[in-house]
């Protein structure tokens, strides 16, 4: 007879980091390396000074303590911020009455329901390091009809005027509290006993008087009493002077985008050998070190062979006087994620102004959303294109 708690347990393994900087031999104040069986760190170095960084990525089969393959851990004063551990990958299996296990082979198992009722779901599921997918089935008396709990009521929606049941198919509109706006499908559906994924409502953030420029102004036809995310304010030049960058400015999420600026044809700009070479790029044969470029010139650049672009574009532009290059990097640059962001209630930090690539190993400073904070740091991490954000919790 199977029991009621099945496990499947494809392998385990050890793994000790030792953060020495609390023992006799940390008097440098560094952790160790830890001895990976099952799986590798980067960077690949032996000892790590207190606040570095370090990834650990588990083997195929093995996971880490929180369901995840790759995880982050820092060097602190007393040893590593949490003990990185890969085990085997794991999942249990919660056998109700109706339900049977058919058969278990590795990481897959069968399952099936007894005489009388109808099976809904997959009859064949596998353990990930993540879970079970896809979900474990349900077993349904074919005289039953799918009934819903009360529908899910996540914060900053109108309260919803609730039925006394609900079955499979029936639909519930979500609308935002005055304010707030809507992120997500508007309406949500029971759908086999379950509710599908509700919207989130979040704060409309409003923006501040449209930043005022050098020999220039708004044009007053856009001017408002105030401004909420996704307003957007023209600006005009002075009368014989040039625009560099986009006349049109947006109001996203309590900032405005970058302004505008006016400046005289007299500036003009020359091409530097040193700023070509220390930003990795190759430019067009057109391109002359001996001309006088004007501002808002533009000279549409690329990567030197193997080097890839850490910059929003690929074009040197002259402005106000200065030449502007943009930078490409050996490793390929991670970009700011705005669904993740969002995800995770995370704002990026402030001292970035409008920058969205950063280099690979490079740490990233973020901040919590209002009314959001985190227990641990606020940091995060590029490696290899991909970014590690750290998450917010409702506080």
């Amino acid at each position: 007879m199977i029991s009621l708690e099945h496990f499947i347990l494809l392998s385990s393994a050890i793994l000790l980091c030792h953060g020495t900087s609390s023992t006799h031999e940390n008097k440098k104040g560094t952790c160790k390396a830890p001895v990976l069986e099952k799986g590798h760190h980067v960077p690949n170095k032996i000892l790590f000074e207190v606040g570095e960084w370090m990834q650990y990525h588990c083997d195929e089969g093995y996971m880490t303590a929180e369901r995840n393959i790759v995880e982050i851990v820092q060097c602190l004063s007393s040893g590593w911020s949490r003990v990185p551990k890969c085990s085997g990958i794991a999942c249990s299996v919660q056998l109700k009455d109706k339900l049977n296990l058919v058969d278990s082979s590795g990481p897959v198992s069968k399952f099936s329901c007894k005489d009388g009722f109808t099976l809904k779901g997959s009859e064949i599921s596998q353990c990930y390091y993540y879970g079970w997918d896809p979900p474990l089935p349900t077993c349904q008396d074919p005289g039953d009809r799918p009934k819903c709990s009360p529908p899910p009521q996540p914060m900053n929606i109108q309260v919803i005027k609730l039925k006394s049941d609900y079955f499979s198919g029936d639909k519930e509109i979500i609308k935002c509290k005055p304010g707030f706006q809507l992120h997500g499908s508007q309406s949500i559906t029971c759908k086999n006993g379950q509710w599908t994924s509700p919207p989130q409502c979040l704060r409309l953030q409003e923006c501040d008087e449209p930043p005022s420029i050098s020999s220039g102004t708004l044009d007053l036809v856009t001017t408002k009493p105030k401004y909420n995310s996704g307003s957007i304010a023209t600006y005009k030049c002075n009368k014989g002077l040039k625009m560099i960058g986009q006349q049109d400015i947006t109001c996203i999420n309590g900032k405005w985008s970058l302004p505008p600026a006016c400046t005289s044809d007299a500036a003009s700009c020359q091409l530097s050998i040193e700023k070509i070479a220390q930003n990795n790029l190759v430019l067009p044969k057109s391109a002359s070190m001996d001309k006088a470029y004007n501002n808002g010139d533009r000279i549409f650049t690329r990567c030197k062979f193997n080097y890839y672009p850490a910059s929003p574009t690929m074009t040197v532009e002259c402005i106000n006087g200065d030449m502007i290059y943009p930078k490409c990097t050996e490793e390929k640059p991670c970009r700011i994620n705005q669904e993740k962001l969002d995800e995770n209630f995370l704002e990026l930090h402030s001292k970035y102004d409008y920058k969205v690539f950063f280099e690979n190993g490079e740490i990233i400073d973020f901040m919590c959303k209002e009314g959001y904070a985190t227990v641990t740091e606020t940091t995060g991490l590029c490696v290899k294109e991909d970014i590690i954000y750290p998450l917010c919790h409702k506080i």
